[in-house]
C-alpha cells in the first residue's frame, strides 16, 4: 500500500517581476516568506516509515533552501513567479529521488497566505 508523507519548510526571498503593466506593483522590489510543502510517496518500509523525515529535510535543504533562502530570486529566474519556481523545484527534486524507494509526489509553494502554485506528479 502506497502512502504519502510530507514536510513543510519556510524561506525568505526577494524578487521583482518585469516592468510590465500586467505585473502591476509586483514589478517593484519586494519580499515574501515562502512556505514550501514537499510530499513523497512510497511503501511503508520495515522501519515503519516511507522515509526518514531527516533525509527528506536534507534533500530539500540542499536543493532548495540553501539556494533560495534570503536570495534575490531574479538571479535565478527571468520571471520569478511561484509557478516558475515550482517547475524548477520539481526538476531539481525529482533527480534527488531517482535512486530512492520513494518518489516525489507533490511540491506546493505559498508566496503569501492566500496565493500558491502546486505541481502534483502522477505515479
Amino acid at each position: 500500500m502506497k502512502m504519502i508523507i510530507g514536510k513543510k519548510f519556510e524561506f525568505e526571498a526577494a524578487h521583482n517581476l518585469p516592468s510590465n503593466d500586467i505585473y502591476g506593483e509586483c514589478s517593484h522590489l519586494h519580499g515574501h516568506r515562502y512556505q514550501l510543502e514537499v510530499e513523497v510517496c512510497g511503501e511503508v518500509n520495515e522501519y515503519g516509515w516511507v522515509c526518514n523525515y531527516k533525509d527528506l529535510k536534507a534533500i530539500v535543504d540542499e536543493c532548495i533552501l540553501q539556494k533560495y533562502d534570503h536570495a534575490y530570486l531574479n538571479e535565478y529566474y527571468d520571471v520569478p513567479t511561484a509557478e516558475n519556481m515550482v517547475i524548477d523545484m520539481v526538476k531539481q527534486l525529482t533527480v534527488k529521488f531517482e535512486d530512492k524507494s520513494y518518489k516525489l509526489h507533490k511540491v506546493l509553494l505559498r508566496e503569501t497566505s492566500s496565493s500558491y502554485a502546486e505541481i502534483t506528479l502522477d505515479e
